[in-house]
């Protein structure tokens, strides 16, 4: 045997290691654990061959344990040789896409691998999962109302080839398969996973199951939101072309049998999102992964998104307010804590002096108490709200009075220790008050009969602080004004919140309203008050405004306009209804009411958006407000 010196030795091996590395798909032979996944314990290993292998034509295919339904229908068993190329990485696995479709569009071609290697498996790589168990995943926890994940937990696992062309992504659009503009789903009545029609030509959840983990590719995308603080836009493909409701300035609104299912969520699962806002246009397609996440499909981008920011929408009046006029805005402030926001402090009063027109009377909601979420006990608002009528002054507007009933501590909803309610701030200069005798948290405002006229026996006062329609939930504020001699009754607004009801994309179909019960309480209860005022004088002008927390379709909506009030939301163009962004649907929560006669009076209606297009970072709030202007000549 031929000896060589060390220096010559070391020299070799290089030689040899450098060859090996250009020699195309040339890769040791070695075998690894693969641990425990997150989704059940087990030990796998992968395998790397030292010569290039072809996938073989026997095996299971990925879209045979897709299916054309929304769970695999091989959910529990164990599969072998199921091939494909490796398409996205993620911290516990990896998606993996067959490059040979089959020909029925209704089963994916693309599954998630869970696994727990790092570093090994790399994109292009073409893999063949030797051994795995199917397991259908809920993200948001086992019996949770979530669809599911179709995924293989893999015991074994052999990399095939390195440095393969990815699968073409599948283009939703124009240009490839036509994603459902109307329908979410209207095949299921139970659950998705048991109980369901599966039609992806016609329901927006079962077009995205159908390609559920493969890469998908949306063209000239236009953002229908701003970027959320979870970094997540929302986009209709192919410029809104084909998107239903959608406004000049990008806004995707819904309307009572369309909830939009043409909207495209996009996330920072692979990239990091830039600050993209509502109207942008991507100069680049979006291609990506289709992911899904407790309760939307998403598009999860693979590549870098390029896009022209579209101009921030900061809406003011268009309307001249005549002396005879009375103006009245609402504006839900966000946990408007003074103390701690003074920035939001100072754009909030700019908003109310050059944006709203500095309004007759304002009703505002979510006005926490004056050390905001510091749980002390104390309730009182007084130094919040002198904070702001101070805050109006500097910014050049008129001097405000307010109308506060403090609540009792941390009950009612909020964050803890916040109190946040509904109060009215209103112009002595240009409104006055017949009378006032302050009401208290617990005790309810009543009406009484004065010579044919309501007087309340509080102004102001909460409506029904102790039913239970308001448990844990704000209680509605009543003032009594005077303009030009004339009497308006104000009831102000923020009735609770849709959290608890089911989300658009989960399993249980049609979604339950869940929240929606106590709501409809809550409505009738101020209807009642509402028709308590009318029935002593049925020429009476009642305003009813606030963040009612449903659309203007809705039950609670309905029950509370009974045959007494009108929603001036109905006097705008569709695509103009909107006080909200969530998850790119804009939708209509805060609104403004009115008894007949001041319907007879109304003379202008307006959304002001002026944070529904914002960045996070850089809005008052998470509403629009709205302003209505009424005409006492």
């Amino acid at each position: 045997m031929t000896k060589f010196p060390l220096k010559q030795t070391l020299v070799l091996w290089v030689c040899l290691l450098l060859a090996a590395c250009q020699t195309p798909n040339i890769i040791p032979t070695q075998s690894l654990p693969l641990g425990n996944s997150p989704i059940g314990p087990g030990l796998a290993t992968i395998t790397l061959p030292t010569q290039t292998v072809e996938p073989g034509i026997d095996g299971t295919r990925i879209s045979q344990i897709q299916g054309a339904q929304h769970r695999s229908p091989l959910d529990g068993q164990q599969v072998e040789q199921v091939y494909g190329v490796v398409t996205a990485l993620a911290s516990n696995g990896f998606y993996l896409q067959d490059p040979n479709p089959d020909e029925d569009v209704a089963t994916s071609e693309g599954i998630f691998i869970s696994y727990a290697v790092f570093g090994k498996v790399k994109i292009g790589d073409g893999v063949l999962i030797e051994q795995g168990r199917v397991r259908e995943f809920n993200p948001k926890g086992i019996g949770e109302n979530s669809l599911t994940i179709t995924q293989i937990q893999a015991s074994k696992l052999t990399i095939l080839s390195r440095g393969n062309a990815l699968p073409p992504a599948i283009i939703i659009g124009n240009e490839g398969r036509q994603i459902p503009n109307k329908v979410i789903e209207n095949d299921a009545n139970g659950f998705m996973s048991r109980d369901n029609d599966f039609d992806p030509d016609e329901d927006g959840i079962d077009f995205f199951e159908s390609i559920e983990s493969m890469r998908a590719q949306v063209n000239d995308a236009v953002a229908v939101s701003t970027i959320s603080g979870y970094k997540e836009v929302a986009v209709v493909p192919d410029g809104g072309k084909n998107a239903t409701g959608l406004s000049s300035t990008g806004a995707l609104v819904i309307s009572p049998e369309d909830f939009n299912p043409e909207r495209i969520m996009i996330d920072d699962a692979f990239i990091l999102m830039p600050d993209v806002t509502q109207g942008s246009r991507f100069t680049n397609p979006i291609i990506g992964i289709i992911t899904y996440d407790y309760t939307n499909y998403r598009l999860s981008p693979t590549q870098k998104l390029s896009f022209t920011a579209a101009p921030i929408l900061q809406d003011a009046l268009n309307y001249q307010v005549g002396d005879s006029e009375l103006s009245l805005a609402t504006y839900n402030v966000e946990n408007l804590d003074a103390l701690d926001h003074p920035d939001r402090l100072t754009s909030l009063a700019e908003h109310i002096v050059d944006n709203l027109g500095a309004p007759d009377i304002l009703g505002l909601q979510e006005v926490q108490d004056n050390d905001g979420v510091s749980d002390s006990g104390n309730t009182a608002a007084n130094e919040t709200l002198r904070l702001i009528i101070n805050a109006i002054q500097k910014a050049g507007g008129p001097v405000y009075r307010y109308m506060n009933v403090n609540p009792q501590n941390n009950r009612d909803g909020g964050q803890i220790g916040g109190n946040i309610r509904p109060v009215i701030l209103y112009r002595t200069d240009r409104v006055s008050l017949p009378y006032f005798k302050q009401g208290d948290a617990e005790t309810a405002v009543k009406v009484t009969n004065r010579n044919g006229n309501p007087i309340l026996n509080q102004n102001p006062g909460r409506i029904q602080p102790g039913s239970s329609a308001f448990q844990e939930s704000r209680k509605p504020i009543v003032g009594h004004f005077t303009f030009r001699d004339q009497d308006v009754f104000v009831i102000v607004n923020h009735l609770n919140s849709k959290g608890g009801d089911d989300p658009l994309y989960g399993d249980v179909q049609p979604p339950k309203l869940i929240s929606e019960t106590q709501r409809n309480q809550q409505a009738e209860t101020v209807n009642r008050f509402v028709s308590e005022l009318l029935a002593i004088n049925p020429e009476a002008n009642v305003v009813v405004m606030g963040d009612l927390n449903d659309f203007y379709w809705s039950n609670p909506l309905k029950k509370l306009e009974g045959n007494q009030l009108t929603n001036l939301i109905y006097s705008l163009d569709e695509a103009e209804r909107y006080t909200y962004n969530f998850e790119g649907n804009s939708q209509t929560l805060d609104h403004i009411l009115l008894s007949q006669s001041l319907v007879d009076k109304s003379t202008h209606f307006q959304v002001i958006h002026l944070n529904t297009a914002v960045l996070p970072d850089d809005r008052v709030s998470d509403h629009d407000p709205l302003v209505a202007v009424l005409d006492f000549e």
